[in-house]
This record gives structure tokens, C-alpha cells and sequence, in this order.
């Protein structure tokens, strides 16, 4: 389906889709902040078992009930997002979740009718990094968000 094909109500309902994922965004990077510090101080302490961890993000998009194809008895997942989120605190410049960019790939398109719209990190990956058409993302009922810590150990066996 075509952008231009989209109706008002579509189009609405995409812009609130990415609102969503904008609070997500948001709320994930507070919670890492969080789990940074405390996860960085563990690291540096030669007393704590911690020797490293990472914190990854998994968003998944699920069709909504009404759908032609949704079944009850499935996961009825469209599509998954991952993040590693201390890979991302490590870049020289903010890029990814909530990092204030906007990632719309149509706002120098001109008469594009997304051009003067923010897109989220998120959003932009659901319409650019995966199979997803915006006829698909239609389809989305909600959104399940995983966010995970995993804590590393290592210890020499030998000496």
C-alpha cells in the first residue's frame, strides 16, 4: 500500500504507533541509566562476582484481535526489534533509542507526505529494518517490551 493511498484515520493511527514507541524509548533509556550505574559500580568493585553485563531491549509487535489472521492460540507476532543498549552507550555520538535524532528516511523527500513528521529509532526500524509495509503496521495491536539484563562472570581455573 502506498503512503499517499493511506486514509487520515490511518495515518493517525501510525503517528500514534510511533508516539507509543517514543515512550518506550524513553522509558527504557531511564531504566538503563539506572542499571548502568549501579552495573558499572559492581564492575569496578574487586569484591562483586560481576566481571561484565549487557542490557538488551526486545520489542515485539503483535497483531491486534480483530485481525483476519491473529489466532489465539499463537504468539501472533509481527515483528521483533533488538537492541543492545551498552553497545549503543559506547558510540562516540548518541544514535538509536531515544538519542533525539529524527530517523524519518522521507523528511528530504520533498511533497512526501511524511516529510515533516519525527520518527523514533524504533519506528524507523519497523518500517526500514524489517518486512514490515506500513499496510502491516496497520496491524499492530501492541506492543510487548522486553528489557534485560545479563550478568557475566569469568574466573580463571587455572593459577
Amino acid at each position: 500500500m502506498e503512503m499517499n493511498a493511506l486514509s487520515p484515520d490511518q495515518r493517525q493511527y501510525l503517528q500514534r504507533l510511533n508516539d507509543r514507541l517514543t515512550v518506550i524509548e524513553r522509558q527504557v533509556t531511564q531504566d538503563a541509566r539506572t542499571l548502568f550505574a549501579q552495573l558499572d559500580a559492581r564492575v569496578q568493585d574487586p569484591q562483586d562476582w560481576l566481571y561484565d553485563y549487557e542490557i538488551e531491549l526486545e520489542v515485539q509487535c503483535w497483531l491486534r484481535e480483530d485481525d483476519p489472521a491473529y489466532q489465539e492460540d499463537d504468539d501472533n507476532i509481527l515483528a521483533t526489534l533488538k537492541e543492545h543498549l551498552k553497545l549503543q552507550r559506547s558510540l562516540p555520538e548518541p544514535f538509536g533509542i531515544d538519542d533525539g535524532i529524527n530517523h524519518n528516511i522521507f523528511q528530504g523527500m520533498d511533497g512526501h507526505p511524511m516529510q515533516g513528521e519525527f520518527h523514533c529509532w524504533l519506528y524507523h526500524c519497523l518500517y526500514d529494518h524489517t518486512d514490515l509495509w506500513f499496510n502491516d503496521m496497520l496491524r499492530i495491536g501492541h506492543i510487548w517490551v522486553e528489557l534485560q539484563v545479563l550478568y557475566q562472570h569469568r574466573c580463571e581455573v587455572a593459577g
